[in-house]
């Protein structure tokens, strides 16, 4: 599914100078505005489909004002994570969100910006859960579902869990958990419960065991390594734009969205 051209209704010193560097950049490309091919997943409450089919979601809403900034047209593409992550990496020019800016992607992309600082967390039933789990050791040899190319699976493999199960989306793990064909999921708690409730599953009959030590990550937009630099700078101008005006504070506050500490 793909939208083109329209979106829905939808830190400091060193940004500032960016946005005030970047007014002028963003001026004088305006009269070059560029359809840029953009590649997400529906991954609520960051990206969620409307009840009119349309694509929204806090992200859409921010990559929404990015693009009026710089005047350029967004040819959306919404696609499972793996094919979306795959055409971000092979593909010139291709503007990807919302991902997880982590060690390892971050010399792989170039990174507009930050969408929310996130924490995950292992959890499993609180039927099933009878003791507690402290080391990660202690729940290796659990059966575990992850989103295949997503930083969490990257995390396990790293990790060294084995009894990995590939899903292609993030709402396929609470129902296998939920029919004990795994054991536990890795899930960010926002997430987890937006996806509970897109889904009319009970958040409250999870469990959280333990947090998941170096994978926090900032939650980011970025451009795949093959992009040409002025548009990589024009959408970093206009980010730095969208902080230093308060915009961003403020399509955060419409969405709830808190940063984990």
């Amino acid at each position: 599914m793909n939208y083109q051209g329209t979106f829905p209704n939808v830190f400091n010193s060193h940004l500032a100078l960016i946005a005030l560097a970047g007014l002028v950049f963003l001026a004088s490309f305006s009269a070059k505005s560029e359809e840029i091919k953009v590649v997400t997943e529906y991954l609520p409450p960051y990206q969620i489909k409307l009840e009119d089919g349309s694509l929204g979601g806090y992200a859409t809403e921010v990559i929404s004002e990015l693009f009026r900034i710089t005047g350029d047209i967004p040819d959306i593409h919404i696609l499972p994570w793996a094919r979306a992550y795959g055409i971000a990496r092979r593909e010139p020019n291709i503007l990807v969100y919302s991902i997880a800016h982590t060690k390892v992607r971050d010399p792989l992309f170039h990174w507009v910006g930050p969408l929310k600082y996130e924490r995950f967390y292992f959890w499993g039933l609180k039927s099933k859960i009878t003791k507690e789990y402290e080391s990660l050791d202690s729940i290796k040899g659990m059966l575990i579902a992850s989103i295949n190319e997503n930083n969490t699976e990257q995390y396990l493999i790293e990790n060294g869990f084995k009894n990995i199960y590939k899903v292609v989306k993030g709402e396929q793990r609470l129902l296998m958990l939920e029919k004990q064909r795994i054991d536990i999921i890795l899930s960010n708690e926002l997430i987890l419960k937006s996806l509970s409730h897109s889904i009319d599953y009970d958040f409250s009959k999870l469990k959280k065991l333990q947090e998941a030590k170096g994978l926090q990550s900032n939650l980011s937009i970025a451009f795949g390594f093959n992009t040409e630099p002025k548009l990589i700078e024009r959408f970093q101008a206009a980010y730095a734009e969208l902080v230093t005006s308060g915009k961003l504070r403020e399509i955060k506050h419409k969405w709830s969205i808190v940063d984990e500490s």
